[in-house]
């Protein structure tokens, strides 16, 4: 039973959820996808009640089929497992968090619906991922220009009391993140990359301890950096944020460029594009496309409007994406 485990306060839920959608125990058998686990949540809101159930009861109260069913019954059995491995990744400082966990954003589900991860794996202050946030992304080419920007709107952000959220990544974000702790603000990282290799590192250990920080990914700690990872980080930056500003973007190519287009399309987030001096060639084309013009810093910090998130229809976009 996974309530032996010795798994803390985690909700049988909780763990429920890491079981069927993590590799943390090493199953065999292919976890599920966030689509597909949010499908079972709706079906069966406590996922906990499916334990030591069979495949027949699991399909009769899913709906899903019977070689899915199956699947998810031997994934069920994998809770010794999951809780070494739950030792282990804690022991390194990382918890991972479930939609059933109070230290879960709210925003993410409310905003991404079936996209939202099923867990994040964090390290550093949680109830970060729940605070008021203002976005900052771009490139990592920044030119001069575009780089000042980043660090002073994340400077007044930390003035303010607003926490930056950004992606780990060269340039804008780490622009923006370093300028927020300068000034003795607050920092969300979500990582497309190696939480592992991250927290190894002298700056991020001292943001960390001085409680200033928390640092998330839907990933594995130890995941490398893909293309595909980015993608799916960025949504959760723009679903988090009250706003989120695009500082500088390539046209029509590169990860922050699709990010900012999957977030107008689909309603991840309210979205900002910099139109001033270091903006990007792409930055007048997201206005275009629905993004809110900005040329004054301290107009970012400004409320959202009454409706920041309505997705524009695909036919405005036509880019396939």
């Amino acid at each position: 039973m996974v309530s032996a485990m010795g798994a803390g306060a985690r909700s049988e839920d909780a763990l429920v959820a890491l079981l069927l959608t993590t590799r943390l125990g090493e199953p065999e058998e292919e976890p599920l996808s966030p689509a597909r686990f949010w499908s079972l949540v709706a079906a069966v809101p406590a996922p906990a009640e499916l334990l030591a159930t069979s495949a027949g009861d699991i399909a009769r109260r899913t709906g899903f089929p019977p070689d899915e069913s199956r699947r998810l019954e031997r994934l069920l059995l994998g809770g010794t497992n999951l809780a070494f491995a739950l030792e282990r990744s804690e022991r390194q400082g990382f918890v991972a968090v479930t939609p059933f966990d109070a230290d879960y954003p709210r925003r993410l589900v409310d905003r991404l619906g079936d996209q939202a991860p099923p867990v994040l794996f964090t390290v550093g202050v949680r109830e970060l991922l729940s605070s008021e946030g203002i976005g900052v992304v771009g490139s990592r080419a920044v030119r001069p220009e575009g780089a000042a920007v980043a660090r002073e709107i994340a400077e007044l952000a930390a003035v303010a009391g607003r926490t930056v959220i950004s992606g780990g990544a060269n340039g804008v974000d780490q622009e923006a993140m370093t300028a927020a702790h300068g000034a003795g603000g607050r920092v969300v990282g979500y990582l497309a990359d190696s939480l592992l290799r991250r927290v190894r590192e002298p700056d991020t250990r001292r943001a960390i301890a001085d409680g200033t920080t928390c640092l998330a990914t839907p990933f594995p700690p130890q995941t490398t950096f893909s293309a595909a990872n980015a993608l799916g980080r960025n949504k959760l930056i723009y679903a988090s944020a009250a706003l989120t500003l695009v500082v500088a973007c390539d046209l029509e190519r590169g990860g922050t460029w699709e990010g900012a287009v999957r977030a107008l399309r689909r309603g991840y987030g309210s979205v900002a594009a910099w139109v001033g001096p270091g903006a990007g060639p792409g930055n007048e084309r997201l206005v275009e496309l629905g993004a809110i013009a900005v040329d004054d810093v301290a107009a970012v910090l400004q409320p959202p409007s009454p409706d920041p998130v309505t997705p524009l229809a695909t036919d405005q976009l036509r880019l396939g994406l």
